[in-house]
């Protein structure tokens, strides 16, 4: 990867504390020679001004090429721990991909612990309805933060994210706060690693999609086409997959009468399920994609068209090209996602057959450097610094202010997946790093000591920083802006801290 580069992005200052959106620009100037002993304000300065150096201009993503295996873990993590990295050194490329893809072979008893606590995660529809939807809201973001943290099933989890984005349903929507703890359990980990067409027929009967994307209120004679239109165009053809505006007219009446039991329904525990209702469904004959469905169908005329979706050669071509663009890169190559494409026609929609094809056919040394969203930089940074969390209401708030708290995204396509639109918002990714270091984030906390293994000169700081953060491959230029940072030795421990929130303010903590 030694010739793949980053889009240029405007440079700022970037001190070793949290920075004040006031001065930022009036911080950011040439970099200057400083003596060696310097103020509290001189040394954030100049360090902001080392780090507007490192952000100035295209530079070269590594200092040397990640191996295959390191890479991989990199692209299928959360951010590798050290642990993480040398079980990939050991198991190579395809067995590490393959052991990721076993995962209900890995042991998580130890997250399941920690998850243990968060009671609300295995209720029951009715149970969660009677409960604030803030608490079960917060509860399942929780639980999002501390999966993304410390499962070892990191493909697994990359995964339902994945598809928690494709079939998005947004937690802040009534009672949505609640259902939507169901839909993250029963339809997306449920089959996140098993085939599609399981998952979107999980999906068409889900509570929580119907009433986000008012399927509840679709009758005959008044469909609704919210649903219908989303089904075709963000969760199986895509928006030039060959359907039309009759198509979704037609679709919506297939769908009337498939919605959720109300409060009143008996007995409680179908509460705030799911619900076919013969009596406001469309009995008439429909044509959807060129197929007669005839009059009479009942509830088959949905599951009819949801089977010709999931065949489709549009879905498997759409499925295949955002899975390509999570884990390659914004513009893959079209022989990658014909082959991933491939996959999901002879497999009947497998995942774990379509990670193969796409895994098994990329190169790691050519292939292109992605950014990582808010979430993905804040949790590779928990993880690789080894973060203790108890509390996880301080990590909300600043996943909120970067703009990606888990479930919260206002439309129904799911948070975006592109530089451009996360590249903005600088200021809370690059003072995450200070704050987690400083202890500014409340139940959140790094042990210094533990992470530089006592490494007391810049040279060893430094290195430990390289190998825990980076795998041994942070760019020469930034390591060296920061290693004089910590000088002169011994480097005292507020300086290490402060170096090691600015290696993940750094450009290349940024990417993947």
């Amino acid at each position: 990867m030694t010739s793949q580069t980053s889009p240029s992005l405007e440079p700022a200052a970037v001190p070793a504390g949290p920075i004040d959106p006031v001065s930022a620009d009036a911080a950011a100037a040439p970099l200057q020679p400083v003596p060696r002993r310097r103020s509290r304000r001189d040394l954030l300065t100049g360090v902001g001004a080392a780090l507007s150096a490192m952000w100035a201009a295209t530079r070269e993503v590594r200092a040397g090429p990640l191996s295959s295996a390191r890479w991989l873990a990199e692209r299928i993590s959360f951010g590798p721990t050290e642990a993480e990295y040398a079980l990939a050194d050991s198991l190579g490329y395809e067995g590490y991909l393959e052991y990721q893809l076993d995962h209900t072979a890995i042991d998580d008893s130890a997250l399941q612990t920690r998850l243990s606590g968060l009671t609300t995660l295995g209720m029951q529809p009715f149970e969660l309805v009677s409960l604030p939807s803030g608490q079960v809201r917060n509860e399942l973001i929780e639980a999002a933060i501390l999966r993304a943290v410390y499962s070892p099933r990191q493909l697994y989890e990359r995964m339902v994210e994945f598809w928690n984005d494709h079939f998005h349903t947004d937690a802040g929507e009534g009672i949505n706060g609640q259902l939507r703890t169901v839909d993250d359990r029963e339809v997306i980990r449920a089959h996140a690693l098993g085939r599609f067409p399981d998952m979107l027929a999980a999906s068409a009967q889900s509570p929580s999609m119907l009433y986000y994307l008012d399927n509840v209120t679709s009758v005959a004679g008044n469909p609704n086409e919210n649903y219908p239109r989303e089904l075709l165009e963000l969760h199986t053809l895509g928006v030039t997959g060959g359907y039309t505006q009759q198509d979704v007219v037609e679709l919506a009446r297939c769908l009337t009468g498939w919605g959720m039991w109300n409060a009143n329904a008996n007995p409680v525990n179908i509460r705030w399920t799911f619900r076919y209702n013969s009596a406001t469904h469309d009995n008439g004959a429909k044509t959807v994609l060129g197929t007669s469905i005839p009059a009479g169908g009942g509830m088959n005329d949905g599951l009819t068209v949801l089977g010709i979706l999931m065949n489709h050669p549009s879905t498997a071509a759409f499925i295949a090209g955002k899975l390509c663009r999570r884990f390659y890169g914004e513009s893959p190559p079209q022989t990658l996602i014909d082959a991933v494409a491939t996959a999901y026609t002879s497999t009947g929609g497998d995942i774990k057959a379509m990670l193969r094809a796409l895994f098994l056919n990329v190169d790691p040394q050519t292939a292109p450097i992605k950014y990582k969203r808010p979430f993905h930089l804040m949790m590779s940074a928990l993880r690789q610094s080894g973060a203790a969390i108890t509390t996880t209401g301080a990590l909300r708030t600043q996943l909120q202010l970067a703009g990606q708290l888990p479930f919260r995204w206002p439309a129904p396509d799911g948070f975006p997946d592109t530089l451009d639109a996360w590249v903005g918002l600088i200021l809370p990714r690059w003072n995450f790093g200070a704050s987690l270091l400083n202890s500014n984030i409340s139940g959140s906390s790094v042990s210094i000591n533990t992470l530089l293994a006592g490494a007391n000169t810049a040279e060893l700081v430094m290195s430990r920083i390289d190998a825990a953060l980076f795998g041994g491959a942070m760019p020469a230029d930034q390591r060296e802006r920061i290693r004089q940072y910590l000088l002169p030795d011994p480097p005292t421990d507020a300086r290490k801290r402060e170096a090691v929130g600015l290696a993940i303010a750094s450009p290349e903590f940024q990417w993947h």
